[in-house]
């Protein structure tokens, strides 16, 4: 949890490479940005498909766990996919009709929605036992 922390401090100090000339400082402190925030959603999603799927040995997961399971399972993969699909926009940036439409921007509200939901039924708001 403190890595992720980190990693999205660094996300926020860190500003993208500008569009237009940019210095060789500031490409580093883009590639910085991109490193942070890869590592940032990787963890996330190390969170939703193992930490939270976790369940004592000892103990009989209840049926309401293993919808949880399934629910963190969902949102690690859909985290991983926008990852994913995050990469593929970056290497066909400006070959795509789309980049008006800023996918970069829905990809990353996506994958942290995805983890908000993972995060909320982790603390039981949502599907707890009873």
């Amino acid at each position: 949890g403190r890595l992720a922390g980190a990693f999205a401090i660094c996300v926020a100090i860190f500003p993208t490479t500008p569009l237009l000339n940019p210095s060789r400082g500031a490409e580093i402190v883009g590639k910085l940005h991109l490193g942070s925030a890869a590592a940032f959603f990787l963890i996330l999603a190390y969170f939703s498909l193992f930490l939270f799927t976790k369940t004592n040995p000892l103990k009989t997961p209840t049926p309401k766990k293993l919808q949880r399971n399934v629910v963190y399972r969902v949102c690690g993969i859909t985290i991983l996919a926008c990852l994913a699909l995050m990469v593929v926009n970056q290497i066909l940036q400006n070959r795509l009709s789309i980049s008006q439409l800023h996918p970069l921007l829905w990809l990353e509200s996506i994958a942290i929605a995805a983890f908000g939901i993972s995060w909320l039924i982790k603390g039981e708001t949502l599907l707890k036992d009873n």
